[in-house]
């Protein structure tokens, strides 16, 4: 299993990350500018609910012995 941590910055400098897995992104962190105190699960972080999926194909992964690599890019 391949998992790719994308860091960069939006136009404000502000921190970003995406994360790919085996080529396919499956998470977008981005800044929340408007509210960021009234961000919900639902709306700005509705990737949270990917988390139990992408650990049972990480132990999956490891049960059937493939390799576990993590790689970091910077794209600011």
């Amino acid at each position: 299993m391949n998992v790719k941590l994308i860091h960069g910055a939006n136009w404000d400098e502000a921190a970003t990350l995406e994360i790919h897995v085996d080529g396919q992104e499956v998470v977008s962190a981005y800044p929340l500018y408007e509210c960021p105190e009234d961000a919900t699960l639902e709306r700005d972080l509705n990737f949270v609910y990917d988390i139990p999926d992408l650990m049972r194909k990480a132990y999956e992964a490891g049960k059937r012995g493939e390799e576990f690599i993590v790689e970091e890019e910077d794209a600011s």
